[in-house]
């Protein structure tokens, strides 16, 4: 058992010092005026962020600082998820001990949400989370027993309503712990202390209740736990898996490390119970018996898989190219080359590999790697673009119908279509409409006669839908009246902004099964009647293949092009990779790869290119930056900018470098 007396001694001080007997928000100094801004009484209150907004799961739909309604202030959700302090260290104590049960007490200021007990989850009373049934069973058990402070009845069980980045709802997305949000006292927020007293006894036969549920003493017992090893009996943390009971947006429940043990509390019935680890067999085992008379031990050993030692090289026009490579498993792999070779170790197995490199066709294949050595050689053929769409000219190659429109995105430096416009990140209160359908469809055909099967679709996206509700749908058509699914998403991939390599963000799809055919594209979007969020943003669309044309069969000039860098962001060096047409040789004598910093100040000439040189013309070429300037030096951790000119030609992108 943990008690943790406040997470917010900042507010707590405000509160005992009689500043403002309302606050509820810590101190952080929202306008950097070095002042603490706050009003006595309800509303108005500028600095400060309310802890129980500022979880990351739903963050987004909590309250913003300049709310249309002045009340609303005081419930200002942070500038990011877990930003404050003190949702840090209960987000620290969480990872580290995977609570079962967990109370949030509260005291609501105005009386109007007193004495309730809220549980995970019942959105706009229609959404309710996998267990609901077991959530409401335990919060109707603990407000069934503390008395209301006049003694008509007692507290009132609720599903949580809304989706503000509450503690509660996080506790459950993130560990699976069942988390009562009990609002304890009346409007009376700040009572004497006899009746402070009261209401603590009172509100303890709840409180005790729940320590009797998680034993088992005088109250349900249903409890499935157990211990994960491996074949040698050493403990594994791994996922358990409750089929039926799971959904996409959990994280992985986890056997602890230090046992192996698990604990999941269950209503009575029969389940389905999946285990899994990254280099283990994955186990199901079915008609698992559950019920309220004793705890259900399911102990499951897992046997692991053979090592299997991979390394080879990737080619492109028989010449090593800095490359990356994707291994897809329970937790993916990632491999950064800058020379081309490459060595790593996975498991024995079916693997699904992609090998990427800018301005080649990638390689997607499913490989069965086996225990021991293997070697892998990758030749990649560099790419024809038969289609491509930067939204630059806006929709004038679409049909569209529904919320598409063009927005410029700052982080992307360019144009993106998406079905929000006005968002642009997502620190804004913006969502799509219940109800939506909205649909992009190319104009005219897409030629795909004489292209080779090696023929992909790539895009970049990002987007944040109601979880396996709200879909993002790519498909295609050779008549465009029926269409065939490519893929759908749901859920949250924050791309553009939030991970490591905008090249796990390019999504890549083969069509080999279209060539030969004249194709449609089709990229729409569906939301059901509740529940909205963020929405989808999508770029650079491009079909890629090593041979055909859009309109033919010959292969067209090369064209000049900058290509995103990869890593990005990137420590210590990432690769830029770029085009010079024969045309914009001719023109410019000499072209230039140049580096600058957000303040416009020239910080490196990565490469200079003397065009008369046939260089300049050749296929592709990779300049590797290491992160000093001209005198090299290394410079500090930012955003930074390349910039490629040759003839008339000149375009920038922006890149970040930590450290």
């Amino acid at each position: 058992m943990w008690f943790v007396p406040t997470y917010n001694p900042e507010g707590l001080q405000v509160v005992m010092d009689d500043w403002d007997i309302t606050f509820r928000k810590n101190k952080r100094d929202n306008n950097e005026n070095g002042i603490f801004d706050y009003v006595p009484g309800v509303g108005g209150d500028i600095d400060g962020v309310d802890p129980n907004r500022n979880y990351s799961f739903n963050w987004v739909h909590g309250d913003t600082l300049y709310a249309p309604s002045e009340q609303w202030n005081d419930y200002y959700r942070g500038p990011g998820p877990f930003s404050e302090g003190g949702t840090q260290a209960i987000r620290s104590l969480a990872d580290e001990q995977h609570f079962i049960y967990s109370i949030n007490w509260h005291s609501s200021r105005t009386g109007d949400f007193s004495e309730k007990v809220y549980y995970p989850f019942n959105w706009e009373n229609v959404k309710q989370s996998p267990d609901f049934e077991l959530s409401q069973s335990i919060g109707e058990s603990v407000a069934a027993l503390i008395e209301k402070e006049g003694g008509a009845g007692t507290y009132v069980p609720s599903g949580s309503w809304g989706r503000k980045g509450s503690a509660h709802d996080w506790f459950y997305q993130t560990h699976g712990t069942i988390q009562l949000l009990i609002e304890c006292g009346t409007e009376n927020i700040q009572p004497d202390s006899l009746l402070i007293e009261d209401t603590c006894e009172r509100c303890s036969e709840g409180a005790y209740w729940l320590l009797n549920r998680i034993i088992g003493y005088n109250a349900p017992k249903a409890m499935l736990t157990g211990h994960i090893t491996d074949s040698t009996g050493n403990p594994l943390v791994a996922e358990v898996i409750i089929e039926d009971f799971n959904a996409s947006f959990f994280e992985p429940r986890l056997s602890d490390e230090l046992y192996g043990r698990y604990w999941r509390p269950l209503m009575p019935g029969t389940y389905t119970v999946k285990v899994r680890k990254k280099g283990y067999e994955e186990q199901t085992i079915e008609n698992v018996t559950v019920n309220n008379s004793v705890w259900t031990t399911l102990n499951v050993q897992l046997n692991g898989l053979g090592l299997s030692i991979i390394s080879g090289v990737v080619n492109g026009n028989g010449n090593p190219i800095p490359a990356q490579i994707v291994i897809y498993d329970i937790e993916n792999d990632t491999i950064i080359t800058q020379n081309g070779s490459f060595g790593f170790t996975t498991y024995e197995g079916e693997h699904k590999i992609e090998i990427t490199s800018a301005g080649y066709i990638p390689y997607i294949e499913t490989v069965n790697f086996p225990a021991g050595i293997f070697d892998l050689i990758c030749n990649l053929e560099p790419e024809v673009v038969i289609f491509e769409e930067d939204w630059e000219n806006g929709f004038s190659n679409w049909n569209v119908t529904g919320e598409w429109a063009i927005e410029y995105d700052t982080f992307e430096s360019s144009n993106v279509a998406t079905n929000n416009p006005g968002l642009v990140s997502f620190s804004f209160y913006k969502f799509y409409s219940n109800n939506s359908s909205s649909i992009l469809t190319t104009s005219n055909p897409i030629n795909l006669n004489g292209v080779s099967n090696d023929v992909v679709l790539s895009f970049y996206q990002k987007y944040y839908t109601e979880h396996d509700t709200d879909f993002c749908y790519v498909e295609v058509s050779t008549d465009g009246t029926n269409w065939d699914e490519l893929v759908k998403f749901s859920g949250i991939n924050k791309a553009w902004n939030y991970v490591l390599n905008p090249q796990m963000n390019r999504y890549i799809i083969p069509i080999a099964d279209y060539i030969n055919n004249h194709i449609y594209l089709r990229f729409r979007f569906e939301s059901d009647n509740t529940i909205t969020d963020p929405g989808w943003w999508i770029d650079d669309i491009e079909i890629l293949s090593s041979t055909g044309a859009s309109a033919g069969y010959e292969v067209p000039p090369i064209q000049t092009k900058l290509y995103k860098n990869y890593p990005n962001p990137f420590n210590p060096e990432t690769t830029i990779s770029f085009n010079i047409s024969r045309k914009d040789a001719k023109d410019a004598k000499n072209a230039e790869l140049l580096i600058y910093n957000v303040r416009g100040q020239k910080v490196k000439t990565l490469e200079y290119i003397n065009c008369v040189n046939a260089k300049a013309t050749e296929s592709l070429h990779h300049v590797t930056w290491n992160g000093n300037d001209e005198n090299d030096q290394p410079v500090g951790s930012g955003v930074y900018f390349y910039k490629l000119k040759a003839g008339n030609f000149s375009d920038v992108k922006k890149m970040l470098l930590l450290k």
